[in-house]
């Protein structure tokens, strides 16, 4: 999953239903949009977003979500653009603020250590944001929800999402019913790297910069099994571990463990 920074100007493309929206995210859990993504083509779907606010201050975060539909060209949002097309992605935003009633995250508050020298003043939507950035952005995300009576909508790359309905709605729903929390991600990660525990394959060994910062985090309990929301000790309970080592141990019809999977990755490897 890669991390992409994108922009909204009030200025240039008022927002007619933002209150509408906001409480969309607040009922239901999402809201899903298209946004412009600039020239950037390489975001997939899955993949992470941040929305940043431009043009009138306070500039900032006001929103994130997840990217459910990949790069598409339409009619330009902008009608006095020269161009007559535009590139799209569909984000199904998780959280999405007011900034006139919540506040947002403003760019005077991102100033830790992979932050501060962040392009932020740039034109273009559909910026990478590295990993570590990343990382560093969800922490900040999370600290303002919460400090702003707001619970974090957390990162669950990993649980297979059951399906739900909405009364009324025309067709059906994918969503995480237990989510992941991107301070324990983090600590999880601080903690034992990014080496895979179970075969020790290293992306950023693998393929350099590309590769930095990237691992699952896998949950030695399943979510699935608890069934409710649950304080995690990330030490204890998640480990980090390659996309194909996690894919093997939920394969079967029982989970394994990692001590069950290194003997089969030792046999077989």
């Amino acid at each position: 999953m890669s991390t992409y920074l994108i922009k909204w100007n009030p200025k240039k493309s008022p927002w007619a239903d933002l209150a509408q929206n906001v409480e969309d995210v607040r009922r239901k859990g999402f809201f899903d949009s298209r946004w412009s993504c600039g020239n950037t083509k390489r975001i997939r779907q899955g993949d992470r977003v941040f929305l940043l606010r431009t043009g009138v201050a306070p500039r900032g975060i006001v929103a994130t979500g997840i990217v459910n539909e990949e790069t598409f060209e339409d009619t330009h949002w902008d009608q006095e653009s020269s161009q007559d097309t535009a590139l799209f992605i569909g984000v199904r935003f998780d959280t999405l603020l007011h900034p006139e009633r919540d506040g947002i995250l403003t760019i005077d508050q991102l100033q830790t250590e992979h932050l501060v020298g962040f392009p932020w003043h740039t034109q273009g939507s559909g910026i990478t944001i590295p990993p570590l950035a990343a990382e560093e952005l969800e922490t900040a995300w999370s600290g303002f929800l919460t400090a702003h009576g707001q619970q974090p909508i957390s990162l669950a790359d990993e649980v297979t999402a059951p399906l739900r309905f909405f009364e009324g709605a025309t067709r059906q729903v994918s969503v995480n019913s237990y989510e992941r929390n991107p301070y324990a991600r983090h600590q999880c990660i601080e903690h034992y790297g990014c080496r895979c525990c179970a075969c020790g394959f290293d992306f950023e060994k693998a393929y350099g910069q590309l590769g930095q910062g990237f691992i699952h985090v896998h949950h030695l309990k399943p979510l699935s099994e608890i069934r409710e929301q649950y304080e995690i000790d990330p030490i204890t309970d998640l480990r980090p571990i390659c996309p194909n080592c996690h894919t093997m141990i939920h394969r079967g019809s029982e989970m394994l463990t990692i001590e069950e999977l290194r003997p089969l990755i030792q046999a077989h490897g």
